[in-house]
């Protein structure tokens, strides 16, 4: 009997240790997957940014130019067979 518990205190020791290391390993991931997570965030804001700078310039371009500069330009666009 003494031998058991023994045993069951030496067994009891490592999985102590066993789970332990499992939730340094859980903590590091789930640490690791949230800083990924606001990266990701931070480089998608990054490119809507630029985006909307693009279209805001090509807004104000078209803003600038005459009717007739418009049709010219958006006449290489269409389908209608005038190229």
């Amino acid at each position: 009997m003494a031998i058991l518990l023994g045993l069951w205190l030496k067994l009891k020791g490592y999985l102590a240790a066993a789970g332990m290391a499992l939730a340094i390993l859980a903590g590091v991931f789930l640490y690791g997957r949230s800083d990924g997570k606001a990266d990701a965030e931070a480089e998608q804001a990054r490119n809507n940014s630029k985006a909307i700078k693009k279209a805001r310039g090509v807004e104000d371009a078209v803003q600038g130019m005459g009717s007739a500069d418009v049709d010219a330009g958006l006449a290489k666009w269409m389908r209608d067979g005038k190229r």
